[in-house]
């Protein structure tokens, strides 16, 4: 899974589903820790602006696990218009990658850039199926299915065992009456 995907991912659960007790520059340090440069550009003036996108991200995964992708198509159009991708090759220790925002663009705009076309890219190959939210309804953190046959339900093994603990213990109980 690519970068953008992995931090909209972590600003939405970190940010908007379970926010951190002071959901601060050391939240945002780990979420950014894929991108050292990044981290090291961080400031506390840049956690409103996370925040606002960890909420537009929230609002596009909440679209999707609902199976309208013409809403999420629409809201992540609207976030890259805003901040539009910019393709470009930069070197990076002594290999050359690929980044999907203006060069010179600033911290927040540009992780809106690259998380918003991240998921455009799920959506426009047909993926969108692969975005979800946990199937636990009392957990509600969001995820991208990266597994072989698209199955995910869950955003975690602690979740599921949760559910499927619940589901025998109903079932064991059922079966005594």
């Amino acid at each position: 899974m690519d970068a953008g995907a992995l931090v909209a991912v972590d600003l939405v659960n970190r940010m908007v589903i379970r926010p951190e007790p002071a959901a601060d520059t050391a939240v945002l340090r780990e979420v950014l820790a894929v991108d050292p440069p990044s981290v090291a550009r961080l400031a506390p003036g840049h956690v409103p602006g996370f925040a606002a996108l960890a909420r537009d991200l929230r609002a596009v995964f909440d679209d999707l696990g609902g199976g309208d992708e013409d809403a999420a198509a629409d809201r992540l159009n609207r976030l890259l218009a805003a901040h539009p991708a910019h393709p470009h090759l930069a070197k990076e220790d002594g290999r050359w990658r690929l980044h999907h925002h203006p060069a010179d663009a600033s911290l927040v705009p540009m992780w809106t850039s690259i998380c918003a076309e991240a998921l455009a890219r799920l959506l426009g190959g047909g993926h969108a199926d692969r975005a979800g939210s946990c199937a636990d309804d009392r957990c509600g953190r969001v995820f991208v299915d990266t597994s072989r046959n698209g199955s995910r339900r869950f955003c975690s093994t602690t979740c599921q065992n949760r559910v499927k603990t619940a589901a025998l213990r109903a079932r064991r109980a059922a079966l005594g009456d």
